[in-house]
């Protein structure tokens, strides 16, 4: 029986479709992702795809690639269970701890090499800021400012009265009284603010019972 040759289609230009719409769909692909990192905007390729500038960076840009989930197969298949453990054998001799190391069923070594990332310092910079220490920087509105001068004023430190005061208009508990007057007393800038008005002779209850 002869063989049929299949017949090679020439190469058709498709009038309804615009490239340089197409083409700007494409360049927007390319852009920075990840914008409220300024290590990462700096270093951006725009000529190189989104996982080629991650993988410069020796950063992770598919979860599901870099930490694969193992199919049921793969959990059942005797040859990949005994690689598995014998991958956990290795890594438990080497390490000092008692902890049995946490590896993946599938090895995702194996797969095509890549070459080296270029920009490693990027990934341990950013791995430095992740790791400095935060300074929490506490803020209050001016009406809670304004409540918390108030019923320092009137109350001083009795929270009971605090709560059944008139003008706790939520009906905040004495606790929850306590630890907003807290927050207010560790705001170096609204409570020195305070201070100082109170030292020049504002009275601040006239005052909030003016605006009732």
């Amino acid at each position: 029986m002869v063989q049929t040759r299949r017949r090679k289609r020439g190469k058709v230009y498709l009038h309804e479709i615009n490239r340089k719409r197409l083409w700007s769909k494409e360049k927007r692909k390319r852009e920075v992702r990840v914008r409220h990192c300024p290590l990462i905007r700096s270093n951006w390729e725009s000529k190189l795809s989104v996982p080629t500038n991650y993988h410069e960076f020796a950063l992770a840009h598919d979860i599901k690639e870099a930490f694969p989930i193992p199919k049921t197969k793969d959990l059942m298949n005797p040859k990949i269970i005994e690689k598995h453990n014998k991958r956990k054998q290795e890594y438990s001799d080497n390490d000092d701890d008692d902890n049995e190391p946490i590896l993946p069923m599938v090895d995702s070594t194996k797969k095509k090499k890549k070459r080296r990332p270029t920009k490693v310092h990027i990934r341990d910079e950013l791995e430095k800021d992740a790791n400095a220490e935060r300074v929490k920087s506490l803020r209050i509105s001016d009406p809670d400012r304004l409540f918390c001068i108030y019923m320092i004023e009137k109350h001083g430190t009795n929270y009971e009265a605090m709560a059944r005061d008139h003008h706790n208009d939520y009906q905040l508990t004495a606790r929850q009284l306590e630890r907003k007057i807290e927050k207010f007393q560790k705001i170096p800038k609204a409570y020195e603010r305070y201070l100082a008005e109170k030292a020049a002779g504002r009275d601040f209850v006239a005052d909030f019972q003016m605006n009732d």
